[in-house]
């Protein structure tokens, strides 16, 4: 604050950010704002919206909400509804790895056979970063369950099939990989991952009530999917990616450690390495997948959006966006089918048309 004495008028420059723009947190309920308020010009904003519903199947907009310096500037009546979140799951489950590193449970290259001793015949390179980015390998024995021509979501995914490919060298978005690991982690926290986030981060953020089907148990201990089935409604979703946009840190207190949010939203898997021709190879994450994080980059840019824009991102068109250059979480929930261009395409031309609401 800086004060200047002219006869006898004092004039006051404040070199503060203006209140309406300062990062809040929500207690119980979200705070609201018109969009003006936070530098949002809201007729645009809605046209961007009115091209999202367009695009969108059934539940169009009644799942969005668009949260800028932590105040709800635009929400849809369907907020409360909880379901499937389907791969955005993933992002849970790299979270609490990253909780667990810091917790100093194990580390991120720590070969995964050290827990769970029956993968040591066929994955022993494997390492808790190879899962993260989906670089493992990892195949579990029998063809997907959903009779469908695959080798993804069998019905044993936690039986060791072979290999796809050597650690490392390929990426290959594949769900058996992400059960496999959900399941080590469960036993070296001797609880379910549900029950860890909540301790650690649930409680922390008002996260309130929610669900995480299992798959399995292991000493007795029921294990969450760590691909899939966390069951949360769009209010909740905005909480963790809130929590991602503040670096971890939630009105002042870290919740999850910085450097954990700064890795896994980041690039760590790298353009030059290939996309394994399975039936999964149009999910290409090379140059564009963090810590089971989407980031914008690679095959999958979004050249339109702001360059640091991150997205976890499930079946049925789930996202929750983190744009750290406008301080925003976009949430978009629903069970109504992915948008047939792509979601990156799709994404990309909403966020194009939203930046002309930036001032």
């Amino acid at each position: 604050m800086k004060l200047f004495f002219i006869g006898f008028i004092f004039i006051v420059f404040s070199t503060c950010t203006p209140v309406a723009h300062q990062m809040v947190f929500p207690a119980e309920k979200w705070q609201r704002a018109t969009p003006e308020s936070q530098g949002v010009h809201e007729i645009a904003m809605l046209e961007a919206l009115n091209y999202l519903k367009s695009i969108s199947f059934g539940d169009g907009n009644e799942e969005v909400m668009i949260i800028k310096n932590g105040r709800v500037i635009y929400e849809g009546d369907s907020i409360y509804k909880k379901h499937n979140i389907w791969s955005c799951s993933k992002s849970f489950t790299s979270t609490i790895l990253g909780l667990m590193i810091e917790d100093e449970m194990i580390k991120l290259d720590d070969h995964v056979f050290k827990y769970e001793p029956f993968l040591k015949a066929k994955y022993p390179e494997v390492t808790f970063r190879h899962f993260a980015t989906m670089t493992s390998g990892y195949n579990a024995v029998g063809r997907s369950r959903w009779n469908e021509d695959s080798e993804d979501w069998s019905l044993t995914p936690y039986l060791p099939g072979e290999p796809i490919f050597e650690p490392g060298t390929q990426y290959a978005y594949w769900d058996e990989a992400m059960m496999m690991m959900g399941r080590v982690l469960t036993r070296i926290l001797g609880q379910t991952m549900k029950s860890y986030f909540d301790h650690r981060v649930g409680s922390k953020i008002g996260f309130g009530d929610w669900k995480w089907s299992t798959e399995g148990e292991i000493n007795g201990i029921p294990i969450n999917n760590g691909c899939t089935n966390v069951m949360i409604n769009a209010t909740q979703l905005a909480r963790f990616g809130h929590l991602f946009l503040n670096n971890g840190a939630w009105n002042g207190n870290q919740i999850i450690p910085q450097s954990w949010v700064n890795s896994a939203t980041s690039v760590q898997v790298t353009k030059d390495i290939p996309v394994a021709g399975t039936d999964r190879k149009s999910a290409k994450g090379n140059g564009a997948y963090g810590f089971n994080w989407w980031v914008n980059g690679g095959l999958s840019a979004m050249p339109d959006a702001p360059p640091k824009t991150y997205y976890a991102s499930g079946l049925n068109h789930n996202v929750c966006f983190v744009i750290p250059e406008w301080n925003m979480v976009i949430v978009r929930m629903g069970v109504d089918g992915n948008p047939p261009e792509g979601k990156h395409v799709v994404w990309n031309e909403f966020l194009k048309r939203l930046s002309k609401a930036m001032r």
